[in-house]
């Protein structure tokens, strides 16, 4: 019996971004978003102004939780 093929391409990389609407004087916020490249996640939020923070591989997990505390999970190895 053949397996089934996975055909859907993930993005290549999350980016992570400082953000806040364009014209307002706010405390920016974290926005994180995956695209293949940085201009394709700018696209996404152009209304605002974003200052770069990181590019993370998609095969990096990252998790972000609630609470805005981080995880990386390198190797099965977490680190918090």
């Amino acid at each position: 019996m053949a397996g089934t093929q996975h055909t859907q391409t993930h993005p290549k990389f999350t980016w992570l971004f400082l953000g806040i609407p364009k014209g307002q004087n706010c405390m920016p916020v974290v926005i994180r978003i995956a695209a293949d490249t940085e201009e394709e996640a700018r696209e996404w939020y152009s209304r605002w102004d974003l200052t770069f923070a990181a590019k993370i591989r998609s095969e990096c997990s990252l998790y972000q939780y609630a609470s805005g505390a981080y995880e990386l999970n390198v190797m099965g190895v977490h680190h918090a």
